[in-house]
């Protein structure tokens, strides 16, 4: 059985402060780095770490960038030939990282330029898919005509509605799973009673809730999953991580529970670099 992530790719340019920045200040950055990121490659990059049977569809421009972001996903298993070439710029992220929490501003470039006809090939290609992952960092109509493919290949949607945005009930209805945060709930549903949400949508609803742990549904009841007990160094990757490790124990039909404690063990490792992708060796190592 193959998992299959389609989302974006984006370079990210990170950089530690000491303080949050006003308006018209100039401050010096304590270090920065240029990394590999994107919601989608995130995901795809952490499964391939913990997993073979993961496969990826995202896009490039045909920038100064584009070079290394391919080279990047071919370096961690993932097969670079379903990379989609785009006239254009490739996605952009700007990261300030401030008291072990980030902000971030995203330029989405091509990402927005996957259309149905590159989502029908990659389709093609991969007949026996059985669990899709999905972010909002791609174009709605896509991640719509994705959702509605998917029910008719009875394929298994994963959505992680980030950044947040309008969700139709009809997305929300043929999805499996939405793990949203705490912000992006609120935004998507319209309501801060999250207990009452989680307990509504009956295992459909995964809420990470940051240091708090992660809400969820067990079976009979809400019940929260406290977050491991770590020395952060960065969260960049703390949503992304958790996505991919609950992706994959839902690949090998683990409970939810299963899979939100799995899905919270690769986060923590993640939280542990500097950088969403920077953990993928550590997480290659363990699962080998």
């Amino acid at each position: 059985m193959k998992i299959a992530v389609i989302g974006s790719i984006n370079v990210d340019l990170m950089y530690k402060i000491d303080k949050k920045i006003k308006n018209g200040e100039t401050i010096i950055a304590k270090e920065y780095q240029i990394l590999d990121g994107g919601k989608g490659a995130n995901q795809a990059v952490i499964l391939s770490a913990l997993t073979n049977n993961v496969v990826f569809l995202g896009a490039v421009g045909n920038d100064s960038f584009s070079d290394n972001s391919i080279k990047n996903i071919k370096n961690k298993n993932l097969d670079s030939n379903d990379i989609v070439i785009i006239e254009g710029n490739t996605g952009l992220a700007i990261i300030e990282v401030y008291n072990n929490d980030n902000s971030i501003v995203v330029f989405p470039g091509v990402n927005m330029s996957l259309s149905t006809n590159d989502v029908d090939k990659f389709l093609d290609k991969y007949t026996d898919l059985e669990v899709m992952v999905l972010q909002l960092e791609i174009s709605m109509d896509i991640v719509e005509y994705i959702v509605d493919q998917c029910v008719l290949k009875n394929i298994k949607v994963i959505l992680n509605p980030a950044p947040a945005a309008s969700l139709s009930k009809e997305v929300i209805d043929k999805v499996d799973f939405i793990i949203p945060n705490e912000t992006e709930t609120i935004e998507i549903f319209g309501s801060n009673n999250f207990e009452d949400l989680v307990n509504s949508y009956k295992g459909k609803l995964v809420i990470t809730l940051g240091d708090k742990g992660v809400l969820f549904y067990n079976g009979t009841s809400p019940e929260i999953m406290d977050a491991k007990k770590i020395t952060v160094s960065d969260t960049t990757g703390a949503g992304d991580s958790f996505v991919a490790g609950f992706s994959k124990s839902i690949s090998e039909n683990s409970t939810i529970k299963e899979a939100v404690e799995n899905g919270t063990y690769v986060a923590s490792i993640v939280c542990k670099c500097f950088g969403a992708q920077t953990a993928y060796e550590v997480l290659k190592r363990g699962n080998q």
